[in-house]
């Protein structure tokens, strides 16, 4: 059964400034998050699609039972379905909810976009 659904769009430009500064990726990013995406022009389209994606999920659960942006990671590998690892209050609340999230994301010229849909019912891998 559909929990909840979520969606963001990001404009790349607006994080491509925003991540010149160490304090927005260390405060919206976690270490493991960070090391996924790299460095390099092209990653500032991982940034913005990983943003989208903790916003998107924020929706999802009604903008509610968020604590900090850390507590949500979303790491992707090289042609691997991106990982969704959640901490803290949020991550207990979808535990107890028997949450599974499904995250899919993509980025064009200007814009990163995200989708989540929780489903209920299933354990969170």
């Amino acid at each position: 059964m559909i929990y909840g659904i979520g969606i963001d769009a990001t404009d790349i430009k607006r994080i491509a400034k925003a991540v010149r500064n160490p304090r927005f990726i260390s405060r919206i990013f976690s270490v493991q998050e960070a090391e996924s995406v790299g460095t390099g022009p092209e990653s500032v389209r991982s940034w913005a699609a990983r943003f989208a994606g903790k916003e998107a999920l924020i929706k999802a659960c009604g903008g509610i039972h968020h604590s900090q942006w850390t507590d949500i990671e979303i790491i992707r590998q090289v042609r691997q379905e991106p990982q969704v690892h959640i901490q803290g209050p949020l991550g207990q609340w979808i535990r107890d909810n028997r949450l599974k999230i499904w995250l899919s994301f993509t980025h064009e010229r200007r814009y990163a976009i995200a989708m989540v849909v929780l489903e209920q019912g299933s354990l969170v891998k």
